[in-house]
């Protein structure tokens, strides 16, 4: 089994959660003037996205219908964005992740990492 391979579903959201909190750690509530100054609290939010994004992305299609709410494409476009388009960051969107979608993600996740660890002995 490569190592990729070697991460279950539950693994990869607990990296996403946990990489949605060191966001909010490492940048949260700047608003985007302010990240354009501040580039090391840019630089650890946007990696911290990233590492989330491609957590998520990896997660099964059938652990992702059991959360709708939670806007798997976008996160995963973000962070293409991020990887590929880096030129192309939007710091005003950046900004409105940190302040407005951090805590409803860390929220969903919390639910269907519960959901996916079923109950407990």
């Amino acid at each position: 089994m490569s190592p990729v391979e070697s991460r279950s579903d539950i693994d990869r959201l607990k990296d996403a959660r946990s990489f949605a909190l060191y966001t909010w750690g490492n940048a949260g509530g700047l608003d985007a003037d302010v990240l354009a100054e501040a580039r090391q609290p840019l630089h650890a939010a946007l990696f911290d996205l990233v590492v989330g994004g491609e957590a998520l992305n990896k997660v099964s299609a059938m652990v992702k219908t059991a959360a709708p709410e939670i806007p798997w494409q976008a996160i995963v476009g973000l962070r293409n964005v991020i990887v590929h388009s880096y030129w192309q960051i939007d710091l005003e969107l950046i900004a409105d992740v940190l302040v407005n979608r951090i805590d409803p993600l860390v929220a969903s996740l919390d639910r269907l990492i519960a959901l996916v660890e079923g109950p407990s002995p």
